[in-house]
């Protein structure tokens, strides 16, 4: 029975949520376990390596689908891994992480100018406010 993990095993091993699991489940990046004879979910030890996988996947930003390929591109069963393909994907996401990056220093840039927009709370007068969101 040491070889086999409940969703709440699986998911502090792995640092997740069960909630989290049993979405991966529905969202079909990994497969519904057997159940023992209670009725509780049993996983093998080795999908604590995949769901580790998913939730890096996830902290990286890339969307269920992508991470789904990358799943059967680096999962694949008997064969080698699909740098090239692979190595796409993971382009593609580090441009949308780069253009969020943009985003957002531009965001915290206009922030800056509102904070400085009201200088010593003068209570409206001499404030920028409007005119900085209307930029």
């Amino acid at each position: 029975m040491d070889d086999v993990l409940t969703i709440g095993q699986l998911a502090q091993r792995a640092g997740i949520g069960v909630s989290a699991i049993r979405f991966y489940e529905q969202k079909g990046l990994i497969d519904g376990p057997p159940r023992n004879k209670s009725g509780y979910r049993l996983y093998s030890q080795k999908m604590v390596e995949r769901v580790r996988f998913i939730k890096n996947c996830r902290d990286l930003g890339f969307p269920l689908r992508s991470v789904a390929e990358l799943l059967k591109l680096c999962y694949p069963d008997n064969s080698e891994i699909e740098c090239p393909v692979v190595q796409d994907r993971i382009q593609k996401q580090h441009e949308l992480v780069l253009k969020q990056f943009e985003e957002l220093n531009r965001q915290r840039a206009k922030l800056e100018r509102l904070l400085d927009a009201c200088p010593n709370g003068n209570n409206g007068q001499g404030c920028d406010f409007i005119q900085i969101m209307l930029d």
